[in-house]
């Protein structure tokens, strides 16, 4: 009988350790995945594959931030619950206080994901182009002394994209691919943003991706994905899920 009784103790002990560990490895994973708040608006696109694609990151969990409705939400204090802003919308201007309050944010630091029609976003906006690195011309302008027409853009094309920086965190390893994707051209790129893709594509400007820093946030712009067709291709998940993490300092 106590030889009965010391194995069910045993085993309790046993099980309750398995557990209690087990508990502490679903903690330690919460914690470990990347906070992202998504935004989207003034834009259609693809909803359920998009989302989708982000449910598939296992290291990621994020919020959907429709635009402008949740514009409130960017000002310093978002830091504290999310890693990284990944922008997907495309809304006009937001209000000088909105503007200000989520430069303040950028200021004391927090990941930033630019993607595809966001270089459109906050079009009458100056700073948003230095916070991004790019700007999609709606109308003729003239930034930093030179004269630009404007932007155009082609639905379906074939883009073959070269790795420009093989050594940056976001796209070593990675090899040339092709994409099926929206092309954009003539756009605004700051000279001094570090290029991590380009393509040669008689419709596309050569700058695909770029990173640089904005106050004290890493800044990450890719130009590519318009729709599923995009989305579905592997390298484009790839790219972003690392332009996620490296944004949010992983």
């Amino acid at each position: 009988m106590k030889y009965l009784i010391s194995i069910l103790l045993a085993l309790t002990v046993s099980f309750s350790a398995a557990t209690a560990a087990s508990a502490q490895e679903t903690t330690a994973s919460a914690q470990e995945k990347i906070r992202v708040l998504l935004t989207f608006g003034g834009h259609g696109f693809e909803q359920e594959p998009f989302f989708a694609m982000f449910d598939a990151m296992k290291d990621v969990e994020y919020t959907k931030a429709p635009m402008p409705a949740s514009a409130d939400l960017l000002k310093p204090d978002l830091k504290k619950k999310y890693d990284v802003i990944v922008m997907y919308d495309m809304v006009g201007d937001l209000s000088a206080e909105q503007h200000n309050a989520f430069v303040a944010l950028l200021n004391e630091g927090i990941g930033l994901v630019s993607l595809h029609h966001n270089m459109g976003a906050h079009r009458n906006w100056d700073e948003f182009r230095k916070i991004t690195g790019g700007k999609f011309i709606f109308e003729p302008c003239e930034i930093d002394g030179k004269k630009y027409t404007k932007s155009g853009w082609s639905h379906g094309e074939d883009m073959k994209v070269t790795v420009a920086d093989k050594e940056h965190p976001i796209t070593k390893g990675l090899k040339d691919f092709e994409i099926h994707d929206e092309t954009y051209n003539k756009y605004y790129t700051a000279a001094d943003a570090k290029v991590l893709l380009t393509t040669d594509h008689p419709k596309n400007d050569p700058k695909l991706a770029w990173v640089q820093d904005y106050g004290k946030s890493r800044v990450f712009y890719f130009m590519l994905g318009h729709d599923a067709k995009a989305w579905a291709n592997p390298n484009f998940a790839e790219i972003l899920g690392r332009g996620i993490r490296w944004t949010a300092g992983k």
